[in-house]
């Protein structure tokens, strides 16, 4: 089971489970996850998730900006849309998130197989 990590301000605040298909984060209702913060836009990033066409069990996960205000940020760098790796860390306003999988017994990073390209 494939969560998604919200942290503030260093602590964690809660997690989200993600099921494949896609999960948008955003300031309006409507959104898979609402965020009340200034610095957030109404409809502003969304996670892609997909089975790996390679083997059932592994899921491929794409961050994309959704033209918001401030932007995206994807281990400190702006981005618009990007493939995530291991132990990415995504900035939306004041909020960070990571990926992880429950199952694997290791909730404190991202714990899912992505394939080299």
């Amino acid at each position: 089971m494939i969560k998604l990590k919200h942290i503030v301000n260093g602590v964690v605040v809660s997690d989200f489970e993600i099921q494949v298909g896609e999960f948008t984060i955003g300031r309006a209702k409507g959104n898979s996850m609402q965020l009340e913060d200034g610095a957030v836009s109404s409809h502003h990033a969304k996670l892609i998730v997909e089975r790996s066409p390679y083997m059932d069990s592994i899921f491929d996960i794409t961050l994309e900006d959704l033209g918001s205000t401030n932007g995206t940020y994807l281990n400190g760098a702006k981005v618009t849309s990007k493939r995530l790796s291991h132990s990415d860390l995504i900035k939306i306003g004041t909020h960070e998130f990571k990926i992880y999988d429950a199952n694997s017994g290791i909730g404190t990073q991202t714990e899912f197989y992505v394939p080299d390209e």
